[in-house]
């Protein structure tokens, strides 16, 4: 357990505080404050809703860190850098946690807060025991080829609530992505890079990179 808190820093003492029921309330405020100050250093303008286009689908700084947290315990990601590229992911495919579904080009059953094409969202839903049944009462196809816009829509609503949504970047991280994972935890650019390719991003913008580059500050990896 101390080797794990040490590698997850700031926020993983976010993510001890839920392991650990015991602890002070007044102790447990404080980590959620800390957690939601690291994320709004990634997601800048995660602060407020205000003017949000899709106000059910928007969340602050604050209330992500507990869902965000989460998926790094449920997923066991203790490293730094991973919860880095990971928030940097997800921050940036939700325009700061402002969309939860795609609305441009509006792709059937494209959504959650990493974002994901409907094929990855219904792996990631049939991956959920408590959801997997329900997928199977929405359709008991084994892959996403030929279903209707309203089948996919069905499945994408599954993961939409914030324990689902905001667990998927981690999720892809753990299932799709391990073989690139010892570069994550380097906490490098070419990492980073290495992620992005992974989650089929081959080119990354300067936009996408400033997410990144905000996370490395406050994630504290330099």
């Amino acid at each position: 357990m101390l080797f794990k808190t040490i590698q997850l820093g700031l926020l993983t003492s976010l993510a001890c505080a839920a392991a650990i029921p015991q602890l002070p309330t007044t102790e447990i405020v404080s980590r959620d404050l800390q957690a939601a100050a690291i994320i709004l250093g990634v997601a800048t303008k995660s602060g407020t809703c205000d003017g949000a286009q899709n106000l059910s689908e928007c969340r602050t700084n604050v209330q992500a860190a507990q869902p965000l947290i989460d998926a790094f315990q449920k997923y066991g990601i203790y490293s730094t850098a991973e919860m880095a590229a990971v928030t940097a992911l997800i921050a940036f495919e939700s325009g700061d946690f402002k969309f939860n579904i795609n609305h441009t080009p509006g792709r059937a059953g494209q959504g959650t807060r990493n974002m994901m094409m409907p094929n990855f969202v219904f792996k990631y839903a049939k991956s959920i025991p408590e959801l997997a049944t329900k997928v199977s009462a929405i359709t008991l196809a084994t892959s996403t080829a030929g279903l209707s816009d309203n089948i996919l829509n069905q499945i994408r609503d599954l993961v939409l609530p914030d324990g689902y949504s905001f667990a998927s970047g981690a999720w892809f991280l753990v299932t799709e992505c391990a073989s690139v994972r010892s570069e994550i935890q380097a906490g490098t650019t070419s990492g980073f890079t290495a992620f992005m390719k992974c989650v089929g991003v081959p080119d990354v913008t300067q936009a996408r990179m400033d997410y990144w580059t905000r996370a490395v500050t406050a994630f504290k990896l330099n």
